[in-house]
């Protein structure tokens, strides 16, 4: 019978009993009054019932299960409480981005980012993902071979690095556990040994409630994309993994062979210590509590440096912003002055980011900082001669590269873009207006502390205050805005928006440049970037050019183009 005759039968049947019992009784005159109220009483509790029947809600929506995704799943899910933590507490409910979501029904999902798995630890990273990820990745690597592992200083770091070691383990692959350690300790320790990979826990320069699982090549370079592909494929058929892995197949644990002490001969070796010696350089070091805090003083002291630190003890929550941007680094500044020092360093909570500030307490731009790298670097290079950065770095670039003589790469934002170009082109240096620098020579991955030595180096070898070597290269003003455009339009909103760029803003235009986004190149040396977050809904505008009046006309063409498109 079908379910809604059956609920109307029922209730006519409660509301024909309750009626019938009212009749049966007798009432004497002086209960008439009780007999109304005992009528109302009735039909109200009949009516509710009927109704509780009618109005009942359907299925409740389920938590989505982030390891299992199935045909037409709803990909969004609900947290429920809102933990007692006073400084940032969890939000009581949220929903995955729409990146993570699927497009149709046989879609792979989108997990990997720029840099690895990112999102909320304990809510969106969460252990069970955590595990489905390291069998995934056991099973691409064939069940055999060992990985490093490490992890940052934040909360759930260890955690995972534990959760992911175990499952790596099941799937037949040996560990060695490097704890915490910087993002060029670990990359460095997997190439020294010759492993097959590794696996790194960090939230980088994020919040620190805020997460990542990074996994690693041989080379000790990020995934690229199609390896990252590859694992989502297998993370969308893990339901029908069939790998089975026997005990006596099941991987070995072992802690890792001093790999801060490997790490640090590495580095030294990289620099000329004898010329830096010389100089007993006054040091200001800020890591922002992270994982820094555990190499760089010291080495720095080995490098006969007096070290002045700041938010150096290692703790879950830094004392600064983790992004090491120059509005966040104010007081760092300050303190190199105040300690007289020659220059302050400072890196995010992994360490693969670095500021750099000269004497004066000027926070030095990365975009400078990658042109003093780069005429050191190709400085009486016989090899060919070429740069790899991607389309949002400054004018600055192109100039400096002109002048000596380099060819530059234009790449696509990311490290795994990044990185897939250096290789490619066999470039010598990179880098990233996020603060990541290439040393290509000697290592595949962004390293803050290699960085920071390698500046001491040219001050040593030039014999020049850094804000003496920033001088010596003109100025670029760089001006970045943000439009919100939920995550479902951006698509539709960037194709209208290129069909406006192709008449708008083309006075004076030398060339166009659409490997990733729309950015426009301008006689005078200036341009103009639009390009969709990978990660937020926005759609974000940049500027550069020689003046300040320049990249902020600019960025108001390339912000009336976007609000065009979105109102057509």
């Amino acid at each position: 019978m079908n379910p809604k005759v059956h609920k109307l039968i029922i209730s006519i049947m409660i509301l024909f009993i309750s009626f019938a019992i009212l009749n049966e009784f007798v009432l004497t005159e002086d209960e008439i009054r009780f007999e109304s109220f005992v009528k109302i009483v009735v039909v109200i509790v009949a009516v509710l019932m009927v109704g509780m029947m009618f109005l009942s809600p359907g299925k409740a929506r389920k938590p989505l299960n982030l390891l299992k995704v199935s045909k037409g799943a709803d990909p969004s899910f609900r947290v429920i409480g809102a933990g007692d933590s006073k400084e940032a507490p969890p939000p009581k409910a949220f929903y995955l981005p729409e990146s993570s979501k699927k497009t149709s029904a046989n879609a792979t999902p989108k997990l990997f980012g720029t840099a690895g798995i990112r999102g909320l630890t304990n809510l969106e990273i969460t252990p069970t993902l955590a595990l489905k990820i390291s069998h995934v990745y056991a099973d691409w690597l064939g069940n055999k071979g060992t990985v490093a592992i490490g992890h940052d200083t934040r909360y759930g770091a260890d955690m995972l690095a534990r959760i992911i070691s175990g499952g790596l383990l099941s799937g037949g692959i040996n560990i060695l556990d490097c704890g915490t350690i910087p993002t060029g300790g670990i990359a460095h320790y997997i190439v020294s040994n010759k492993l097959a990979g590794g696996v790194l826990i960090t939230g980088s320069h994020m919040p620190y409630n805020t997460i990542g699982i990074i996994v690693m090549m041989a080379d000790g370079a990020y995934i690229p994309e199609e390896v990252a592909h590859s694992l989502e494929e297998r993370f969308a058929r893990y339901e029908i993994r069939n790998a089975r892995i026997m005990p006596e197949a099941i991987g070995e644990y072992k802690q890792a062979d001093n790999p801060i002490g490997s790490y640090k001969e590495f580095l030294l070796g990289c620099v000329d210590r004898g010329l830096i010696k010389q100089k007993k350089y006054k040091v200001l070091v800020d890591p922002a509590n992270g994982t820094a805090s555990m190499i760089l003083p010291d080495l720095l002291r080995e490098l006969g440096c007096e070290v002045k630190a700041i938010n150096d003890n290692m703790q879950p929550v830094p004392e600064r912003s983790a992004e090491p941007r120059a509005i966040n680094l104010k007081e760092t500044a300050a303190k190199v002055t105040e300690y007289g020092c020659d220059i302050g360093i400072a890196t995010d909570i992994d360490a693969d980011r670095v500021l750099f500030i000269d004497e004066a307490g000027t926070v030095l731009s990365e975009d400078l900082v990658g042109a003093i790298f780069t005429r050191s670097v190709f400085a009486g290079c016989n090899d060919e001669k070429l740069c790899v950065t991607p389309i949002n770095s400054s004018g600055l670039a192109e100039h400096t590269c002109g002048a000596e003589g380099v060819k530059l790469e234009y790449c696509p934002i990311g490290q795994p873009a990044t990185l897939k170009v250096i290789k490619n082109l066999r470039a010598s240096f990179s880098y990233e207006e996020s603060g990541k620098y290439y040393f290509a020579r000697q290592a595949l991955w962004p390293d803050g502390i290699l960085a920071s030595l390698k500046i001491i180096e040219i001050m040593a070898k030039a014999n020049k205050k850094l804000s003496v070597l920033a001088g010596e290269f003109p100025r670029f003003y760089q001006v970045k805005h943000t439009i919100k455009c939920d995550n479902q339009r951006k698509d539709k909103v960037m194709k209208k928006v290129f069909d406006i760029w192709q008449r708008e803003g083309i006075e004076n235009k030398v060339k166009d440049i659409t490997i990733d986004g729309l950015k426009r190149v301008y006689q005078d040396k200036s341009w103009m970037l639009i390009r969709a977050s990978g990660t937020e809904p926005l759609i974000r505008v940049y500027a550069d050019a020689i003046s300040q009046e320049r990249a902020e006309e600019l960025v108001r063409i390339g912000e009336d183009i976007v609000k065009k498109a979105m109102e057509k």
